[in-house]
């Protein structure tokens, strides 16, 4: 199974409890299709970059995201059923990476170690603006 990422805005003018209950609808529509739910963030209110065409020229939207695991196949039944929601203004489904633990040494390697000035002078052999 894959992680994913789902974020949806909803329309803040339809109220707080429809937007609840949407939500739980999207929860129980992931487990329907046989996907698992991680954690739901609700973001609250926040305003838009930009105005959407076709969006009620909105400037703010209910912001939510949802990370779940799933098949493959999950991610288009899901768009499709959220496609046909009139609270919805924008959604996004997107695979998640990830992270990989490093291993010590490769941490090493990557360390950064401080220089002194004079110590590149004396391997280089020229002097450095003036110092």
């Amino acid at each position: 199974m894959n992680s994913y990422e789902l974020m949806v805005i909803f329309d803040p003018n339809v109220g707080e409890e429809k937007i609840n209950a949407l939500i739980a609808k999207i929860e129980d529509k992931i487990k329907g299709f046989g996907g698992e739910i991680e954690k739901t963030d609700k973001w609250g209110i926040r305003k838009l970059a930009s105005i959407m065409s076709g969006a009620k020229k909105l400037r703010s939207g209910f912001y939510v995201m949802v990370y779940f695991k799933a098949k493959t196949s999950l991610p288009a039944s899901l768009a499709a059923n959220l496609k046909v929601e009139e609270s919805i203004v924008r959604y996004s489904i997107l695979k998640a990476e990830e992270k990989k633990k490093k291993d010590e040494a490769t941490a090493k390697a990557e360390e950064i170690t401080p220089v002194v000035v004079s110590e590149i002078q004396e391997v280089t052999g020229e002097s450095v603006g003036g110092i």
